[in-house]
């Protein structure tokens, strides 16, 4: 008997050096070659695309004209995107400079739009269905259907178990629906982190660099980062049309931590001295996120905002860079009920104007105080001389990026920073003795 040989049909369905099938790669193809994009970042673009709006990790699993339709779905809503003047691509545009810290909290995505669900069919359930957002799972004959804009269809969910993705709404069973009419994810964990720049084409313009906030979702929430380094990613810049509080935020596709270039080639060797952090965050002809540490209760009633939570008032200090020595840190956990992660670090801050200004103590220094995620996500203890990590000590001069608050004690308005970023450079700090039993066990 001869060995059976599959037609040249079915050796033809997936590409070689992609794994995706022909038609998806063809589509993909022309539209590298129309904007002059790479294949391969055309590709990865795809699969963050998948990623993001079908939460398909891997696209040998699925049928090939699923696929294709993916793909036509994305380039006409690249396209668009970019005709409009809006956010561009999935794989956005090069944004360079630096990470300089992380939000302390990481936040479902998510949650306002499952709550705008539930508020909507509750209200109008033909409504909320009709309007593409929400889905509707009923029972039919030993399993689940879901209604859509589109119509009724069958899902795969036996009856007996509970729909993926779904949740209750006045008692009945609703989901979130992608563009493309499917079941969402109701929960998709992201966390804000700080980055000093500009789309890489206006670096070297004037007022171009800022500081963003750059929404990372998924795993890249808890991605971690170098404080300081000068990097290359990939980012969308916000929509014109954003809301006032969000015009600073870029938006980012899955798989971001893959994708960081920690490089300087962004701009010419003469230039690069001015990438160093003690230049570019002090710098107030950059950006006016710096000042002094006797300058932080001004920057603070000058830069907050005022909110209000269930009828009471509060103010939110701004983020900004200050620069000082290090006068005590604690590297060593305490437990914390108010922080994400449980746990919380410190290190205070001095110079020789708050010295020669104040007697008392509380005047003299500054309060820093470090949580969970900005320890474990970007090592703010240390400093990096290449690759290697160096321990700093007392004494030290670093570079803090951080939200003030101000208290009140004493008849003094009293400044502390809640810690996002901290840089150390090796030629700036004492090195600090290490090896040793250093923890308080040891005493007990």
């Amino acid at each position: 008997m001869e060995e059976y040989e599959e037609p040249d049909y079915e050796q033809e369905q997936v590409n070689d050096s992609t794994g995706l099938p022909s038609g998806v790669v063809e589509r993909l193809s022309k539209y590298a070659e129309r904007t002059k994009k790479d294949l391969a970042d055309v590709t990865q673009q795809f699969r963050d695309y998948i990623a993001k709006e079908y939460l398909c990790e891997d696209a040998s699993a699925e049928d090939e004209d699923l696929l294709e339709d993916w793909a036509e779905q994305m380039l006409v809503e690249t396209r668009t995107e970019s005709s409009g003047g809006g956010g561009g691509s999935y794989g956005g545009v090069p944004f360079v400079g630096m990470f300089v810290g992380v939000e302390p909290n990481s936040r479902d995505r998510r949650a306002g739009l499952v709550k705008r669900a539930k508020r909507d069919f509750t209200l109008d359930a033909g409504a909320a269905v009709s309007s593409g957002f929400v889905g509707h799972f009923t029972k039919g004959e030993g399993v689940w259907m879901l209604n859509t804009n589109n119509g009724e269809r069958r899902t795969e969910f036996s009856t007996d178990e509970v729909p993926d993705h779904s949740f209750i709404a006045d008692g009945e069973r609703i989901c979130l629906l992608t563009k493309a009419g499917r079941p969402k994810a109701m929960s998709m964990i992201g966390r804000n982190y700080f980055f000093l720049g500009s789309q890489e084409a206006e670096f070297t313009n004037d007022n171009a660099i800022q500081l963003w906030r750059l929404d990372c979702q998924g795993e890249d929430a808890n991605m971690v980062v170098r404080i300081g380094a000068p990097c290359r990613i990939n980012a969308r810049p916000p929509n014109e049309n954003a809301p006032e509080g969000f015009k600073d935020v870029l938006s980012t596709s899955l798989g971001i931590k893959d994708d960081i270039n920690y490089t300087e080639d962004f701009v010419d060797k003469s230039v690069r001295p001015l990438l160093n952090p003690f230049k570019m965050w002090t710098d107030l002809e950059l950006h006016g996120h710096y000042a002094a540490l006797e300058d932080l209760v001004e920057a603070f009633e000058s830069g907050s905002r005022t909110f209000t939570i269930n009828g009471e008032q509060g103010k939110s200090g701004p983020v900004i860079f200050t620069k000082g020595t290090v006068n005590r840190l604690s590297s060593e956990a305490r437990d914390s009920e108010y922080d994400e992660g449980g746990r919380t670090y410190s290190l205070s801050l001095s110079s020789s104007a708050m010295q020669s200004m104040h007697s008392n103590r509380d005047l003299r220094e500054v309060m820093c105080w470090i949580g969970s995620a900005c320890n474990d996500l970007t090592n703010p203890f240390v400093a990096f001389e290449g690759d290697e990590e160096v321990p700093y000590a007392e004494n030290s001069t670093v570079l803090v990026c951080g939200r003030i608050a101000v208290k009140r004690k004493d008849g003094n308005d009293i400044p502390n920073l809640k810690v996002m970023g901290v840089f150390a450079h090796p030629r700036r700090i004492r090195r600090r003795a290490t090896g040793g039993n250093t923890g308080r066990g040891q005493f007990e």
